[in-house]
């Protein structure tokens, strides 16, 4: 296996590998990912450096328990993400323009296996580090399919984070924080927000409120005369619909989030949908059709379309209560992650909607040393008395490279399980001796 090599970034040519160098380090010799291999003033390079942790044995055996399942733990995403700059530099350049209250829409797609996954949890991450409202779903036929907007909404109001003064926030603080601005003809947020400038925090039987609010329960259990826990004056706010034809309500509630998220400063939303390819596993047509349509609104109010302002007859629109897809000014990053899918009808149309894709490669051969060596620098940590010698290390290398076709789950899975199965064997042979 060669030595581990250096990582650089070029204005021009983007990420690639130092090969060589000469004259004390003046010129270098760089292999960049479009296949380009030149010699290059050193000067016009930015090394991207790995970030180290400083590991004991109890976190490194944390995070080898996680890498035996091909993942990163969340809290040390941003010290396991390698050769993925090209990816995260395009991220960066919609979360500055969101900083402006400027909303895109990004699609990642990656086969299984690519760490599609991985890097939406380190964008995930740097958002939130940011200080932007950020909040995450991950789609199912079964819990959070996309024909069910309520649901979708329910766990996006539940993960949603943001940072203010190293302190960490949810939704409910983002509600009360909305409720000292003024926000008079939202037909959702307005008497919720009314409601709760009256609201008193000692008083147990609120909860009641925000699990209605918060998509947890209903609005007929907390209004019920009969309840103990009755939410008073709870009557002129409107019910979160269950209707899979509510796709108008949601996006509109979640561009009207979006306003109070850039009112408090912080931009707007960061939305990100993983494994949206669920939506082709939904066999039956109506609701098939019914999800496109949730996203292509969720799509187009990140992009801030004119049209979806106003009551347009060609979405789709709840019977109870319509709305427009769009409160005033959408402030949404939208960030979808799904495997590559083409030629599906309906979905090819909302995908090319979207002009910013995201095409993740596989790792070339020294990125994965770099994160082999890594993976190494972690074991040896969780157990000293581990040792390879070198030939066993590349030949564990070329073993993990050739059974995992590149996919990083699966080449990380494989890595962690040969060390353990190499330091089984050394401990049998030192009981054995003794």
């Amino acid at each position: 296996m060669a030595k581990q090599e250096s990582i650089v970034a070029h204005p021009i040519f983007g990420e690639g590998i130092v090969e060589a160098s000469r004259w004390d380090g003046a010129e270098l010799r760089v292999r960049f990912r479009s296949g380009l291999e030149l010699w290059l003033p050193a000067k016009w390079f930015r090394p991207i450096t790995v970030k180290h942790i400083k590991l004991d044995r109890i976190s490194s055996k944390r995070l080898l328990e996680a890498f035996r399942l091909g993942i990163v733990p969340h809290q040390d995403i941003e010290y396991f993400t390698f050769g993925r700059g090209f990816e995260l530099s395009e991220i960066e350049v919609g979360l500055k323009r969101l900083q402006q209250g400027v909303g895109d829409v990004y699609l990642v797609e990656g086969g299984y296996g690519s760490g599609k996954t991985h890097l939406l949890e380190y964008i995930h991450h740097m958002s939130v580090k940011y200080g932007f409202v950020t909040t995450y779903c991950e789609l199912s036929v079964q819990e959070t399919p996309l024909y069910r907007p309520k649901r979708v909404y329910r766990e996006l109001v539940h993960n949603l984070r943001y940072i203010k003064q190293s302190s960490e926030y949810r939704y409910r603080d983002l509600l009360k924080e909305g409720a000292r601005m003024q926000i008079h003809d939202h037909c959702f947020l307005t008497p919720v927000l009314r409601y709760l400038r009256n609201f008193d925090d000692a008083d147990t039987k609120n909860e009641v409120f925000w699990q209605w609010i918060e998509g947890e329960s209903t609005k007929e259990y907390a209004i019920d005369p009969r309840s103990p826990f009755r939410v008073r004056g709870g009557q002129k706010i409107p019910a979160l619909y269950d209707y899979s034809t509510a796709a108008d309500y949601y996006s509109y509630i979640l561009s009207g989030l979006s306003s109070l998220a850039n009112k408090s400063g912080s931009g707007g939303i960061v939305i990100i949908l993983d494994e949206v390819e669920t939506i082709t596993h939904i066999w039956e047509y109506d609701l098939y059709n019914r999800g496109l349509n949730f996203l292509e609104g969720l799509i187009q109010a990140a992009l801030d379309k004119d049209d979806l302002k106003k009551f347009d007859h060609r979405m789709l629109h709840n019977r109870v209560r319509p709305t427009p897809y769009i409160y005033k000014d959408c402030h949404i990053l939208l960030i979808l992650a799904s495997t590559p899918i083409h030629g599906l009808r309906g979905f090819e149309g909302v995908r090319e909607l979207i002009q910013k894709r995201i095409l993740l490669r596989k790792f070339s051969r020294p990125e994965l040393e770099l994160i082999y060596n890594n993976l190494y620098d972690v074991y040896i940590c969780a157990y000293p008395d581990f040792v390879l010698v070198v030939s066993q290390k590349e030949n564990i290398f070329n073993a993990a490279l050739k059974r995992s076709y590149g996919e990083l789950r699966e080449f990380i899975k494989f890595s962690v399980e040969a060390f353990d199965w190499f330091r089984f064997s050394q401990s049998g042979q030192k009981n054995n001796t003794t």
